[in-house]
């Protein structure tokens, strides 16, 4: 029995470990306003999870929803909707153009919990 409590200890360890909320990868891109950045939605995240613009203005966010549910991506900034696009199925990809302002805005999706379960991410404007 002794023997099998250390392998069964470091499986445990390694079952805690891993990425960020939602399993899925963690990078950030970067695009000049009135740029286009393109966000892939899976179940439950965003790659990228991060989106740098070089500037105020106007920036076209695409969502490619490469799920199996349906997804959207919001921008919210101080817990205000900024606005994004529509619930849409899986296989198509939408697109908004947002005038952002400086600062700090949170990406996530709106459908039922998804947020919740690590389909979030951030976008910063310089």
């Amino acid at each position: 029995m002794r023997r099998l409590a250390v392998p069964f200890a470091l499986l445990l360890a390694a079952a805690g470990c891993g990425g960020k909320d939602g399993g899925g990868p963690s990078r950030t891109v970067t695009t000049e306003a009135g740029g286009t950045v393109t966000v892939t939605a899976h179940e439950y995240s965003f790659d990228p999870n991060r989106v740098a613009v070089g500037g105020a203005g106007a920036v076209r966010i695409a969502l490619r929803n490469d799920g199996d549910l349906a997804h959207d991506i919001h921008l919210q900034r101080d817990g205000e909707d900024v606005g994004g696009t529509p619930s849409f199925p899986p296989g198509d990809t939408r697109s908004v153009r947002l005038r952002l302002q400086p600062g700090t805005y949170e990406m996530l999706c709106t459908v039922g919990d998804h947020a919740q379960l690590g389909m979030k991410g951030e976008l910063k404007v310089r």
